[in-house]
């Protein structure tokens, strides 16, 4: 691999990305209308009560006949509860595809950087920081106020809870701790546990827009999704540089 290459699988990490940010659009705009239909049975009067009542069946093959195996009466709040995490699971899995197309650029920059091949990430990103002072100074000195060793390593960790987990994390101390642990970072420990457990609500992965706090009568939201992979492409950024 030569300096060219890494400079266009970076540009190949930027394409991918963007592609899984224009799904996320779509995501975004489809729950919306969905959202939008849920209020209109605000104003009817059974908004209180059942609005949907199913019953889910399979096809047993040993009867050769449709069987009924479960029945749900869902109530309004509960539409929207289920309507609420069905859009955090669909962001939860393009962050994990966000994820992997960021280790598909770490893996092999890493090995023409460093001349080694590539192990876990925890090892990764501390050989990076130990070779070059550039991004060891960045990760803890940027505009966004955080370390960035341990916002990359946060976001593997979400991405394994999504992946064999759906996004659940049972322990939420033991789930920071292993974040911090595996940055080796010893320092401004308080601050490092408040900026992973934003992430977790309810004892999951939660990625969904949220309101922005203040006087503007206009409707904004912090894009939590963008936020995340921003980390990964900023540390990208820094590896790329590297070769410059």
């Amino acid at each position: 691999m030569c300096t060219q290459t890494i400079h266009n699988q970076y540009k190949e990490l930027l394409e991918s990305l963007a592609d899984l940010n224009q799904m996320k659009q779509i995501v975004n705009q489809a729950f919306q209308r969905e959202f939008e239909a849920l209020e209109q049975y605000n104003h009817l009067d059974e908004s209180n009560g059942i609005i949907n009542r199913e019953a889910f069946g399979f096809d047993n093959p040993f009867t050769g006949k449709l069987e009924k195996y479960a029945f749900r009466n869902t109530t309004l709040e509960d539409m929207k509860r289920l309507t609420y995490w069905h859009k955090n699971s669909q962001y939860c899995w393009l962050l994990m595809s966000a994820y992997e197309k960021f280790e598909d650029f770490l893996k092999p920059a890493y090995k023409e950087l460093i001349g080694e091949d590539p192990s876990d990430l925890k090892k990764m990103l501390a050989r990076l920081s130990d070779t070059f002072p550039c991004i060891k100074d960045a990760e803890s000195k940027n505009d966004f106020n955080i370390n960035l060793r341990i916002a990359i390593l946060l976001v593997e960790k979400m991405r394994h809870a999504i992946t064999h987990n759906q996004g659940i994390i049972l322990d939420l101390p033991q789930f920071i701790k292993k974040v911090i642990n595996a940055s080796g970072i010893g320092n401004n420990k308080e601050e490092h546990e408040e900026f992973i457990s934003q992430f977790i609500f309810k004892n999951k992965v939660c990625i969904l827009e949220r309101p922005v706090t203040g006087t503007s009568r206009l409707s904004r939201t912090h894009d939590i999704y963008r936020i995340l992979v921003g980390y990964l492409i900023s540390y990208a950024y820094l590896v790329k540089n590297e070769t410059n």
